[in-house]
């Protein structure tokens, strides 16, 4: 065994967890690209093995996703969403149950890592309008994206990485194990926030969200292709045929690349640090894998390969993935309740950022 990778592993993780040296602030990805440099260096892992580790597919994904994300972005066609589904609320309580079932929807469709991005502004213009404590709606924002997006093969870069290590038919797979415990975390969340807010009635103007119509209606084109892929990928699961996830991914960011006047703004706007995170992982695991520790400490069948030890986790603790999120999420939601009982003054307050 060496254990010369599975100490740089541990180095990183120890600066994940503390994020700073002295007056220095490490980010995630940069942390993580040093592990993956480091295990070159040390000859932990070979070149060729660092280029075969990348899993081409989940970068693909990743990128197409976040071109459709930065589209959503800049047409503000998301936040138009959001806006009019508020010309329905009636009170407080309501625009946080809008906002809550829209995120959702859309982490479990774009990913989380998009919608958090789009919906942080979403949630602070909720706090200044509405005059809900902008805690509150940020923590909304953070329980949506986070239950909305286990429902998926697609909601979230984890969720990926195990449907690729060998789920059968994915979608299906997760709607069956993750959408009822995803829907219940989601009430319970909601129930948690909205103690305390009023149910005061709100008054709505008119809200516009669309910044560009022409960039909007490719995204409208890219959404519908992406629903078509989802649901082709689900049909021929049936018939014993699996559609790509980069297809799904493809089906998002190839009209906007190509139709849309502003492909170069969409391109500059891609969040290539988590790329760049998620192959220096995927090179730095590899080096892990390679040095004989995980083979030695986890049962033969769950060190086939990198993205079986994903759901290594779950199966040591025989817990499967539904009942594994339902108590992971009904335990996030009770810290936030203790959270609430021990700060009501601070949510109670009026929105400070």
């Amino acid at each position: 065994m060496n254990l010369t990778a599975v100490g740089i592993l541990a180095v990183v993780f120890l600066l994940i967890m503390v994020r700073r040296v002295g007056k220095f602030r490490l980010p995630i990805w940069g942390i993580m690209t040093a592990g993956a440099v480091f295990a070159l260096v040390l000859q932990t892992i070979s070149i060729p093995s660092a280029v075969s580790a990348v899993q081409l597919d989940v970068i693909a994904f990743l990128f197409g996703m976040f071109v459709f994300g930065a589209a959503l972005d800049k047409s503000g066609l998301l936040h138009s969403i959001v806006l009019k589904g508020f010309t329905k609320a009636n009170n407080k309580r309501q625009v946080m149950l809008i906002f809550m079932l829209t995120t959702a929807v859309a982490s479990a469709l774009f990913m989380n890592d998009t919608v958090a991005v789009i919906g942080a502004p979403i949630a602070l213009f909720c706090a200044v309008r509405f005059g809900i404590p902008a805690v509150r709606m940020l923590l909304a924002l953070c329980f949506a994206v986070t239950f909305g997006s286990a429902a998926t093969p697609i909601g979230n870069p984890q969720n990926l990485l195990i449907a690729l290590s060998g789920v059968p038919d994915a979608f299906v797979t997760f709607a069956v194990y993750l959408v009822v415990p995803s829907v219940l975390c989601l009430i319970l969340s909601y129930f948690i926030l909205a103690r305390g807010i009023s149910a005061d009635a709100v008054v709505m103007d008119k809200l516009e969200g669309v910044f560009d119509e022409r960039l909007s209606k490719i995204c409208m084109v890219s959404f519908a292709l992406i629903l078509f892929a989802v649901a082709a990928r689900i049909a021929c699961s049936f018939f014993g045929y699996e559609v790509s996830f980069i297809w799904i991914a493809a089906a998002g960011a190839v009209p906007l690349l190509l139709f849309s006047s502003k492909r170069f703004e969409l391109l500059k706007a891609v969040d290539y640090r988590t790329l760049i995170f998620f192959v220096s992982m995927f090179i730095l695991m590899e080096a892990v894998f390679e040095s004989g520790v995980l083979q030695v400490l986890l049962p033969e069948s769950l060190t086939v390969s990198i993205p079986v030890m994903v759901t290594a986790g779950c199966h040591l603790f025989g817990l499967d993935m539904g009942c594994r999120h339902f108590i992971a999420g009904f335990l996030d939601c009770f810290l936030c309740f203790l959270l609430d009982v021990y700060s009501q003054n601070i949510l109670s307050s009026p929105m400070t950022y």
